[in-house]
């Protein structure tokens, strides 16, 4: 193996690169491609001796620097300090950079190396928000003797109603050994961590207090596990020094289990000396629990509420509780009662136009679809088909300027870009195309968005054109990617194809290796259990992640899910769609009980406002993949058939 220095001199070596220009340059580049993988997979691991081989054919390859930073991440030590600083002073804002910055300074912490982390910690990291840097920055503090820079940040790191991770502890330890950690400043983060129902961590900070504290930690427990059994006898809280807070907390925890036992046993504490505005949140959180559960004298309660609140989403309720009913009057009543700046969003123009036209009046009716009509949206399409007239789609191809995009193609910090994306380092070559964006010009990233589309890295021509003033290029923002395997997978699973990439662009912007913060992964976003269920009836090998952001795979699950679910709900690919996005039990949940609902009228009653958000994102993107897919532009209204109270085939 090389010597470090020498290593190092190779990693640090001028890179140049540009867009391949002959076949031979092509395969050369391919080449490269490949043998940078592989020397990745060995950088990572710390053997050099693996990634020598491929030194010499990656001479001028522009990612020859994640070569470096891999190892070096792997290699961490004191023995490393100088050739990281070295190293990260040459390439200072790469996609690698940040990464190997932040382990850097956790490898530096854990060998005790304090001065030099919090040099590095104040140059880089401060003021960023990491809760474990910003922990480890003031132990540091404490061990090289500057202490009197901790009480105020770590008492602000102290007071939360959740656990910190460990690397706060010997912070919280000066601070209790220090006299900043009373007795009442424990009780306050305890009163924190109860209300967010924190019971466990409660109990810990609990332990130095008294047996008092104890037993209000006890009350707190009981009343979140029982708050119905608790709330059930008022006298119990008449001597508690905290009843008020108790019983707020209680019936705000029973009024999203237990709506009706909430409203029942709220009129019994009216003595107990709540303050008027949390007395008014209770019954907020009455009123809308009942709403969103469409429970029998919701509209009452949410009407009664709506006099003496102010609150937007209670007014919202109103709406959506007479467009369930089919009041239309009343919905015109409760249209006119939003709050000025909601009134006139589209959604609410869009159902007065709905409300008046229900009542009868079509000629008033008229020209509030009309102002809609030509939008490409959802309103818009389906305010076009209550007018008759053709949707107005406004495809504007963006010109493209050849020149500028060569000039662009050519930069190196594009072209690192383009190979980050192009040997399978996604998310290194998202921040990296961020990053690069920042040092062009308006017009620069306009063709930087047709250049990304041409290399097929849709998720950022579609961010790029979207945030630069192309919102009418359909091409750059609709793509139609893996186009056979979404046209004969969807099919298969008796779809449109629109319908299949409406899914997938609403869900991943068509990247392969996304995860949600909900665990679902890949293009159509699935959920590792739903995925493995699927593979079966699909009749496909499961391999877990890698199954996932693989996209031929996936696009055979999601798919076949999709279709599931379809048929699940008789063809309805509204109820799809939902279920799709919130799981079919909740969308069983919320089918109407005794009549049909028009579509859009249960679309926009959908208790989650993510889940109504993603149906109407969903459906509009459904119409203009048709128009991409086959050239034609169907009728959304005769997309929505009606939502029925049998619309789910029972067993499916």
């Amino acid at each position: 193996m090389l010597p470090r220095l020498s290593l190092l001199l190779i990693l640090l070596l001028p890179v140049f690169g540009g867009l391949a220009a002959s076949p031979e340059q092509d395969q050369r580049l391919l080449d490269q491609r490949a043998a940078f993988r592989q020397a990745l997979a060995r950088a990572e691991l710390g053997d050099w001796s693996g990634v020598r081989p491929h030194l010499d054919l990656l001479r001028d390859y522009p990612l020859r620097p994640d070569l470096g930073a891999a190892w070096l991440r792997s290699t961490l030590g004191s023995g490393t300090d100088a050739e990281v600083e070295e190293f990260l002073v040459e390439y200072p804002d790469y996609s690698f950079s940040g990464d190997l910055r932040y382990r850097w300074a956790r490898s530096l912490a854990k060998r005790r190396a304090w001065s030099r982390y919090l040099d590095l910690y104040e140059t880089s990291f401060a003021g960023t928000g990491d809760t474990e840097l910003q922990c480890l920055a003031l132990t540091a503090r404490l061990r090289t003797g500057t202490s009197r820079d901790v009480p105020t940040p770590g008492m602000d790191l102290w007071m939360t109603a959740y656990s910190q991770p460990e690397e706060c502890d010997p912070v919280f330890e000066y601070l209790s050994e220090a006299g900043f950690l009373t007795d009442e400043a424990r009780r306050q983060r305890i009163r924190l961590a109860l209300e967010a129902g924190q019971v466990r961590l409660a109990r810990y900070l609990a332990r130095p207090l008294t047996d008092a504290d104890r037993a209000t930690i006890d009350r707190w427990a009981k009343m979140r596990t029982d708050p119905a059994g608790r709330l059930s006898d008022p006298a119990r809280f008449r001597n508690l020094p905290d009843a008020g807070d108790l019983v707020t907390y209680g019936f705000r925890r029973l009024a999203r289990i237990d709506p009706p036992r909430a409203r029942e046993l709220w009129p019994l504490y009216g003595d107990l000396g709540i303050s008027p505005e949390v007395a008014l949140g209770i019954q907020r959180d009455i009123a809308l629990a009942y709403a969103r559960r469409f429970i029998p004298g919701a509209r009452e309660l949410i009407t009664d509420q709506a006099t003496v609140d102010d609150d937007p989403i209670v007014a919202q309720w109103r709406v959506r509780l007479a467009l369930r009913d089919l009041d239309w009057e009343t919905t015109l009543t409760a249209l006119d009662d939003l709050p000025q700046d909601e009134r006139s969003r589209t959604i609410w123009t869009y159902w007065r136009a709905r409300a008046t036209d229900g009542t009868g009046d079509i000629e008033a009716a008229l020209p509030l679809f009309a102002t809609l009509a030509g939008s490409r949206d959802y309103y818009g399409f389906l305010s076009a088909d209550r007018l008759g007239v053709p949707y107005q789609l406004g495809h504007r191809p963006t010109p493209p300027d050849e020149e500028m995009i060569e000039s662009l193609a050519a930069r190196p910090d594009v072209i690192r870009a383009r190979e980050l994306f192009m040997t399978g380092l996604y998310g290194r070559g998202r921040a990296e195309w961020q990053l690069l964006l920042e040092r062009l010009t308006p017009a620069q990233r306009a063709q930087a968005s047709i250049l990304a589309h041409r290399w097929g890295w849709h998720s950022q021509a579609i961010i790029t054109a979207s945030a630069n003033g192309l919102r009418d290029d359909l091409e750059l923002r609709f793509p139609t990617p893996w186009k056979e395997s979404f046209e004969t997978l969807s099919i298969r699973a008796s779809l449109d194809p629109s319908f299949a990439y409406g899914i997938a662009r609403s869900e991943s912007l068509f990247m392969s290796d996304v995860a949600s913060r909900a665990g679902a992964i890949g293009l159509m976003q699935l959920m590792p259990a739903t995925g493995k269920q699927t593979a079966r009836l699909a009749g496909i090998r499961y391999r877990g992640t890698a199954t996932l952001t693989d996209p031929e795979s996936n696009i055979v699950l999601g798919t076949t899910y999709l279709g599931r679910m379809l048929e699940r709900f008789g063809g309805n690919m509204v109820l799809a769609t939902a279920a799709y996005n919130a799981g079919p039990h909740r969308v069983s949940a919320w089918l109407p009980k005794d009549r049909q609902l028009p579509a859009d009228v249960w679309v926009d009653t959908v208790p989650f406002r993510e889940t109504r958000r993603y149906v109407r994102r969903v459906l509009e993107s459904d119409t203009v993949f048709g128009w991409r897919v086959d050239g034609e532009l169907r009728s959304l209204s005769l997309r929505m058939p009606p939502v029925r109270p049998d619309a789910e085939k029972r067993g499916g």
